[in-house]
């Protein structure tokens, strides 16, 4: 008798387990909206101080899969999904427009709300078209330019190839860098 109220108990504890269940956590002016289904973390909004909202993350057994960051105006400023586990993304970022800007890869640093990009990026002028591509590595801290590819739109050819030895950081525009900065 006594294990059967044992596990009766056990029973009505598992019961009382929050299955489906959203929380709102406030800081710094934002608010984040956490959803669980079955207990498990399935998304998370960010909502800045003006209640808008600016970033959205889907995750799949407590890893995120999917980063949607948005405008003012709510329209997608930027998509990333998860390429290689464990944080390795694939992005498309847009103008405000809706077409696209750049893309490439990087690495998402949850722990650090850090975005770093890594490889070749393409960017595109505001009309669609590649204009430059961008080799990017990081020491998961800093973001560098290790080359500089520059295209002729009219003429279609390249008209600029670099590359930096030692990588640059790319957070500063220098003589050597400013087309990153400064699209067409």
């Amino acid at each position: 008798m006594k294990y059967l109220s044992l596990a009766f108990f056990i029973f009505l504890l598992q019961s009382c387990k929050k299955e489906n269940y959203t929380e709102l956590t406030k800081e710094n002016g934002t608010t984040t909206k956490t959803t669980y289904k079955k207990g498990r973390l399935v998304s998370s909004e960010v909502y800045n101080n003006s209640k808008k909202l600016d970033s959205k993350y889907l995750y799949n057994n407590g890893v995120v899969v999917k980063i949607y960051q948005y405008y003012p105006n709510q329209k997608v400023n930027s998509y990333s999904y998860l390429h290689k586990a464990p944080n390795n993304y694939t992005t498309k970022v847009y103008y405000k427009s809706g077409k696209i800007s750049n893309e490439g890869e990087g690495n998402f640093f949850k722990n650090k709300a850090l975005y770093l990009r890594k490889g070749p990026w393409i960017f595109y002028s505001k009309t669609g078209e590649p204009y430059a591509v961008y080799t990017f590595t990081h020491d998961s801290e800093n973001q560098y330019i290790k080359g500089e590819m520059l295209f002729d739109t009219i003429k279609k050819k390249i008209i600029r190839d670099v590359i930096f030895d030692p990588p640059i950081l790319s957070e500063k525009e220098t003589k050597e860098v400013v087309h990153l900065f400064n699209p067409k």
